[in-house]
């Protein structure tokens, strides 16, 4: 049987693929150019919503910022109302809120006891504009951006803290109403500069004492609960070397202030086992003055009676001992010795015996002509020097504070001062002298910005000094730096907004 021959299958499969090549390519290059276009459209879409987004929110930091100092005018200055025209937009919302901003003023340990005190807890209300994921927020005399999670500040808050002086004009904002497009909105004054602190009608519960400056005791704490908290710690961080702490389950930042305003300058003399709190203390040798003026209980006879810091890492005890008593004079010597240990094992020790009273230039003084008999001490004297070495205890371990560690310890061999920019650096060995003001500075360095010096008078029924009728006069500088406060002004200000 004749024909034409029969194509291969290979051959066949190849032919018709090649000829539908040209249609497939056609199909292909159209598919991917929808897929483009599409991608593009929907990509260069997003990206416009973003710059609208960002374009809308940048001009609401700016009106923000316009209606920031048109409240300070209000709530703060001369005008009892105001007006501004906020920027908007279809896609944002401008909304006032008088439940999102609490602001808590509480005083720590006012008492010396432990016991805390609120000074001043309210809501502090805010003017939100919202637009896609961005929050533009007034609240506290700031402003604040919130995006992602965090928040930057735009404007700062009115907290004014300068020179251990913190000023906080508390201002609220209470309204209603809101806007999407570009509202105008009126501030009106309600309450202006109602005193907070000081206040001489507010008391605290426990010690019945006003509110006063300067602050005495404990700490200052300021606590803001926001949904922008986070831009509140970063100011907080920024202006004050407090210490801060975050809660960010109940969304707040807390910055406390340590007290150093009562102990500068004269005290009474606290009971056995009561201190005298040392607050901010430079880190240098600036105490100028370190006096006691201790009066009798009976007689000073065998007299063992000290101040002294017992610390987690340091110790010190400044002893004055008295053998004798006021009978025609006082015919007798006095010592003076100084005890520290750092937890190193051995201790640092000073002591000066046989200092004669009746010296005019001693840095005690003994007065018999009155009844009780009173002694008054020098403890930052130039003119008498203590010798270092093991300190000699007259009478038993038990009549001193540290009395144990000095019968079971030893001094080291030498110590040197080099801890301080304004002492030179000096080296003591076993037999060497420093003066009482070299000393009492030195060990007060150490222990510094903080600490306590607790009264001890003898073991039972030892007692020589009637506290009660004695006192004494530290002044040193105080340290700087943003964590101490002496004086506290609060006041509450209060407007009301209506957007329209």
């Amino acid at each position: 049987m004749s024909g034409r021959p029969r194509v291969p299958w290979l051959y066949r499969v190849v032919r018709d693929r090649s000829g539908q090549a040209s249609p497939l390519a056609v199909v292909l290059l159209l598919g991917i150019t929808v897929l483009g276009v599409t991608s593009i459209v929907t990509l260069g879409g997003a990206a416009l919503d973003d710059t609208k987004q960002a374009s809308n929110a940048a001009r609401a930091e700016h009106s923000m910022t316009l209606f920031d100092s048109k409240v300070a005018i209000t709530a703060l200055g001369d005008s009892q109302s105001q007006s501004v025209e906020l920027s908007g937009s279809q896609s944002g919302q401008y909304t006032v809120r008088d439940d999102t901003t609490r602001v808590v003023v509480t005083h720590k340990d006012y008492d010396g006891n432990g016991s805390s005190q609120e000074l001043y807890n309210e809501t502090l209300g805010s003017v939100e504009y919202r637009t896609g994921d961005v929050t533009i927020a007034y609240e506290g005399g700031g402003v604040w951006r919130t995006q992602d999670n965090g928040t930057s500040m735009v404007s700062p808050p009115e907290f004014h803290y300068r020179d251990k002086t913190l000023t906080l004009p508390v201002i609220q904002v209470t309204g209603e109403g809101s806007s999407g497009t570009s509202p105008t909105v009126d501030i009106i004054e309600e309450e202006q500069a109602r005193r907070v602190y000081p206040n001489e009608s507010s008391t605290y519960s426990l010690t019945g004492g006003t509110y006063d400056n300067p602050v005495e005791n404990g700490t200052v704490e300021v606590t803001i609960y926001s949904p922008h908290y986070r831009g509140w710690a970063q100011f907080f961080e920024d202006r004050t070397e407090g210490d801060m702490s975050l809660n960010h389950t109940e969304q707040s930042v807390s910055v406390e202030l340590e007290a150093i305003g009562g102990v500068v300058g004269a005290f009474r003399m606290p009971n056995e086992g009561s201190s005298v709190e040392v607050r901010g203390m430079s880190p240098d040798h600036n105490v100028s003055s370190y006096t006691l003026n201790l009066t009798a209980d009976g007689n000073f006879q065998n007299m063992h009676w000290s101040m002294y810091h017992d610390g987690p890492k340091q110790d010190v005890e400044f002893h004055v001992y008295s053998e004798s008593q006021c009978t025609s004079g006082f015919d007798d010597d006095i010592d003076i010795s100084i005890y520290y240990s750092n937890e190193s094992g051995v201790y640092e020790g000073w002591q000066k015996s046989g200092i004669d009273p009746t010296d005019p230039d001693s840095p005690i003084q003994v007065d018999c002509g009155t009844d009780p008999a009173t002694i008054t001490l020098n403890l930052t004297s130039n003119a008498t020097k203590l010798e270092y070495g093991n300190i000699t205890k007259t009478g038993n371990k038990n009549k001193w504070y540290f009395g144990d560690d000095i019968g079971d310890g030893t001094t080291q061999p030498s110590v040197t001062f080099d801890q301080h920019e304004s002492y030179p650096n000096t080296t003591y060995n076993r037999g060497d002298e420093e003066t009482l003001y070299n000393l009492t500075n030195h060990y007060m360095a150490l222990m510094s910005p903080s600490f306590k010096l607790t009264v001890t008078d003898g073991p039972g029924g030892s007692e020589r000094v009637n506290e009660q009728a004695s006192t004494g006069n530290l002044d040193y500088e105080q340290a700087d730096g943003g964590r101490y406060i002496t004086f506290l002004h609060i006041t509450e200000n209060r407007v009301r907004v209506r957007v329209r």
